[in-house]
């Protein structure tokens, strides 16, 4: 994968240097020892995480969050998947569609999830963001069917950044989408999947092509069509 335009893993790369000491320093700390343990079995480990930080950062300011508070979101859907980390690895993996009672026990890692970080004070937002960053705007998602402004605006914010990373990134078995394929498919998904104000932030997001250099892209890029 491309060089990305922030930091790795290692050491104290791990915080953005660029910013100013934030008064989530600790926390953040934290939360990336945890979602680096979530991606153990990707293959991307760690760069998701960190573009859904980004992502969703991005996403909330344009909603008209303040920086602070858009930071700390940023930091928690970075454990969107924690649930994961009870999920069999050859579920996780498998490349072929997964089976009705595999995809059943795919499907709980959002309740385990929340369930692995509630009772926490500083966990409460992630764990919102854990259980329900794939209900559906039109009540058809999991686990609790929650519809429309009844699913906690975190986790409509960090569904669309997961929709957005898993189109864009590049995998073994797919190229990556440019950020107008990307948004296409998105904007199809708007009011049915996703919160449309939330998308319609999303383009405004990447008016400087920013999100797509998160993927290693040039908005004139030629892709081949997946469609």
């Amino acid at each position: 994968m491309s060089s990305l335009p922030f930091p790795s893993w290692t050491g104290e790369d791990r915080r953005d240097r660029s910013r100013p000491t934030s008064p989530h320093t600790h926390h953040l700390d934290a939360v990336f020892t945890l979602a680096r343990t979530s991606e153990i079995y990707d293959e991307d480990t760690g760069a998701h995480v960190l573009r859904i930080r980004h992502i969703v950062e991005r996403l909330a300011i344009a909603l008209g969050w303040n920086t602070d508070d858009a930071e700390l979101l940023g930091c928690n859907a970075m454990l969107h998947d924690i649930g994961k980390l009870y999920v069999p690895p050859e579920i996780l993996k498998k490349s072929a569609g997964l089976l009705p009672h595999e995809r059943m026990i795919m499907q709980m890692h959002t309740e385990r999830g929340a369930r692995l970080l509630a009772g926490r004070e500083s966990m409460e937002q992630a764990a919102r963001i854990a259980r329900s960053h794939h209900e559906w705007w039109n009540g058809e998602g999991y686990p609790d069917q929650l519809a429309g402004e009844a699913i906690p605006i975190e986790a409509r914010i960090t569904a669309v950044a997961d929709v957005l990373d898993a189109l864009m990134a590049r995998r073994s078995y797919k190229e990556p989408w440019s950020f107008e394929k990307a948004y296409n498919e998105i904007r199809r998904l708007a009011g049915t999947q996703l919160d449309t104000n939330v998308v319609d932030a999303l383009n405004r997001c990447n008016d400087d092509g920013s999100l797509s250099q998160l993927f290693g892209l040039s908005d004139r890029c030629a892709l081949r069509d997946h469609a």
